[in-house]
């Protein structure tokens, strides 16, 4: 019974993330869901705040559609929409979604005209959520090559295993291939990480760096766009700009060209 609620919990959080809610909305909801109709003080005193706030709370609720509020002898009470309710609200934002998407390649086509009068873009991400936000923006990408300078265990150790098996699992949805040259203390093995192994499906080719060369600080080069990321704290950056990115490209391919190919890839290479 308790892991059907703990699974119950865990789809209605899913639900009403989509309307952006925070931890204290969805309590309330939660509250209203698993206790039924109930006032605002009974409400104020299960989560712990004022029955102002719950007021302003229960208000914002209300507005979106989520709970609706009734009066009996005098008296206010709230109670959750029926699913039925959910399900059309989600029908509402799932079509809102689809005529936003419909207007993206005219914004796309308006943000490329007036890139060039842009300057060079700079942005500093720390900490680990933030990081693995700023790799994610390869992921907006499609079917492009991007060239990848790579020290390759500190990063997993940096970001997590999880999160960068999800994100080449993307990265290969959206054909998105790396050219990646990697330290050869740093290889890891495919036993450990799958996710990191020559296999011809994971479209990747890797040359191993001449030695001494320093990895302290990694980066990638896709579109016009820079990422930077420190290996040694916690921190990183990106930076648009064409002019950059091509002038890193044009030293990528110079250590490119001295590394030397795995064996695997040396094997994908005659395959193809």
């Amino acid at each position: 019974m308790r892991r059907e609620i703990a699974t119950t919990d865990m789809e209605i959080k899913k639900i009403l993330s989509l309307f952006g809610l925070r931890e204290i909305e969805i309590n309330l909801y939660e509250k209203l869901f698993y206790g039924g109709q109930m006032s605002a003080s009974i409400l104020a005193k299960q989560v712990g705040i004022s029955r102002t706030s719950v007021y302003d709370l229960l208000k914002w609720l209300i507005d979106i559609g989520l709970i609706v509020e009734t009066t009996a002898n005098n008296a206010k009470s709230f109670v959750v929409q029926p699913p039925e309710k959910l399900k059309l609200l989600l029908e509402e934002k799932e079509k809102a979604i689809s005529q936003a998407q419909q207007l993206l390649p005219e914004i796309q086509n308006i943000y490329q005209q007036r890139k060039g009068a842009i300057k060079p873009r700079f942005q500093v991400f720390e900490g680990k959520e933030a990081l693995q936000q700023m790799v994610k923006d390869l992921l907006l990408y499609k079917d492009i090559t991007a060239q990848v300078f790579w020290s390759v265990k500190k990063p997993l150790d940096l970001l997590s295993p999880e999160f960068f098996s999800q994100y080449h699992e993307k990265r290969v949805k959206s054909n998105i291939r790396l050219q990646a040259i990697w330290p050869k203390e740093q290889i890891p093995t495919n036993k450990t990480h799958s996710f990191l192994s020559m296999a011809k499906e994971l479209k990747r080719d890797v040359r191993i760096a001449p030695p001494n060369l320093d990895f302290s600080m990694g980066y990638a080069i896709y579109g016009n766009t820079v990422r930077f990321i420190s290996n040694q704290k916690n921190f990183g950056f990106l930076v648009e700009s064409q002019e950059l990115a091509d002038m890193m490209r044009n030293q990528f391919k110079i250590i490119w060209d001295i590394s030397k190919p795995t064996k695997e890839s040396l094997t994908l290479t005659r395959q193809r």
